[in-house]
């Protein structure tokens, strides 16, 4: 990727499959640079001769980065600013979910460090570079399930299932979108894609995997067809101006009810700049 590139420049994080390989390629066919992220070595290499087979020749690259890891996370950004000296759309896709309670490295439950935690950090890390581009956006992709996160226990030690994991990342990236609108003039949205023919649950125990399934069959969006709706959203978004939106498929909609308490989003800000505190690093 040029440093001096005209072009606008995506940041793709997940970007090896489902939407956010789908996103990438659209992307790709529309003008743009992506940088993608991924965990393995090999499946960015493919995923990325495959994009710039499909786009012929566009210019894309990725980024190797465990996204549970903030190290990783922290590093990515750093290999970023290497490749690129602007960053239009920063798109928070990299998402797991895990049956077990299990801690990263870094002693975060692995859904929050990644869904939550890693997202956060990435954008904090990168908001300089979103600022100084013209009409840049940070667009975070997160699902149907909400839980009010236990501030107590932000991993999720006590009475753990992976749904109330998932509910309480998801819950957090959507008060801290709100909270970041109030103080940043870089615009975050939320979008939510319904139903998508993804893995991402495929590893769920009965009888939510055999649910999961039936409703794929039944309604779910090919992952091509999301990946052209989150660009309609991505474009809508960048010619209407719009920050603290939450999308449903192509639609602006109401702001959800996030069951907030009084002062969540301060307190929310603060734990989060707490836990980060040791990863974060000098702009």
């Amino acid at each position: 990727m040029s440093q001096e590139s005209p072009r606008r420049v995506a940041l793709v994080t997940g970007g090896t499959d489902g939407i956010g390989k789908a996103t990438a390629q659209r992307l790709l066919s529309g003008g743009w640079e992506v940088v993608i992220t991924g965990r393995s070595s090999a499946k960015c290499d493919a995923t990325v001769a495959e994009l710039r087979k499909s786009a012929n020749g566009a210019s894309v690259s990725a980024i190797v980065a465990d996204l549970s890891s903030m190290a990783a996370v922290a590093q990515a950004a750093v290999q970023f600013r290497q490749t690129a000296n602007r960053l239009d759309l920063l798109l928070l896709n990299a998402n797991s979910i895990t049956q077990e309670h299990t801690l990263t490295s870094d002693q975060f439950e692995s859904n929050f460090a990644v869904g939550y935690l890693g997202r956060v950090l990435l954008a904090w890390a990168l908001e300089d570079l979103l600022r100084k581009t013209p009409s840049s956006q940070v667009l975070s992709v997160v699902g149907l399930n909400l839980l009010r996160l236990d501030f107590d226990d932000p991993s999720s030690a006590r009475g753990f299932s992976s749904m109330k994991a998932l509910g309480r990342w998801q819950w957090a990236m959507q008060v801290f979108a709100r909270e970041w609108n109030r103080r940043s003039p870089v615009a975050m949205n939320i979008y939510m894609p319904g139903l998508v023919k993804t893995k991402i649950l495929a590893n769920e125990p009965q009888p939510m995997r055999l649910f999961v399934q039936i409703a794929n069959v039944i309604m779910g969006v090919p992952v091509l067809r999301a990946g052209e709706e989150l660009y309609t959203v991505i474009e809508d978004i960048r010619t209407q101006n719009r920050r603290d939106s939450y999308y449903a498929r192509t639609q602006p909609k109401p702001p959800r009810a996030l069951k907030e308490q009084p002062g969540d989003g301060e307190k929310l800000w603060a734990l989060t700049e707490r836990l980060l505190a040791p990863f974060r690093q000098p702009s």
